[in-house]
């Protein structure tokens, strides 16, 4: 599998790739410093999934998701958002303009590798990059309880456990335990990853 690394953090991209290459072996990691690099890479080469940062110098990483999604050899490329920006207008912001998953800085390379196979896995099942909100929203009824589901739209709405144990009349002890629960249900690893996907299938 061929990855496309994308940052204009010289030492991030470094690390990263040293990283991957120690932990996956068999992946291919290609790096660029900005969208304008990335996108000359993605039309010479072949590319099975772009991780992209947001803020970049030339062409940040949302100029670059536009124009890849609006390129019909690339539109269907699995994309991956990196950025520092956790809060919840941001992760809208990524995820309507196109994005798959959304994952925020600081991050190990363990949760980037989980990241990458978990949208590899989804895509492997047959489950298409931009899900129906119906059918997602109908995954998350089948997996979730309803008490977990109002946990889940409340991250989406940015709230944080504190003020999530108050919405809900619970203590913020409850409320971890429920946000870890989801995140084994639904194989996420992060509570922007979450925010993310109660987005996506229009529960936030």
């Amino acid at each position: 599998m061929r990855v496309l690394l994308v940052d204009d953090e010289r030492l991030l991209l470094v690390s990263l790739t040293r990283a991957l290459q120690v932990q996956r072996p068999d992946w291919e990691i290609e790096t660029a410093s900005d969208g304008v690099e990335a996108m000359r890479l993605l039309k010479s080469q072949h590319v099975d999934l772009l991780i992209t940062d947001v803020q970049m110098p030339a062409m940040d990483g949302l100029a670059l998701l536009a124009q890849v999604r609006s390129d019909p050899y690339l539109a269907a490329l699995p994309l991956i958002l990196i950025s520092a920006q956790d809060d919840r207008s941001s992760v809208r912001k990524g995820m309507f303009s196109g994005a798959d998953d959304y994952l925020t800085k600081p991050f190990s390379a363990e949760e980037l590798i989980q990241t990458v196979e978990s949208r590899l896995q989804r895509l492997e099942q047959g489950s298409s990059a931009h899900p129906q909100t119906s059918s997602l929203q109908r995954q998350l009824k089948e997996r979730l309880t309803e008490r977990e589901l109002e946990v889940l739209s409340l991250i989406g709405q940015g709230m944080v456990t504190k003020d999530i144990a108050v919405a809900l009349d619970l203590s913020p002890k409850t409320v971890s335990a429920h946000r870890q629960n989801i995140m084994e249900k639904l194989d996420q690893h992060n509570a922007a990853a979450l925010a993310a996907l109660a987005i996506r299938a229009g529960v936030a």
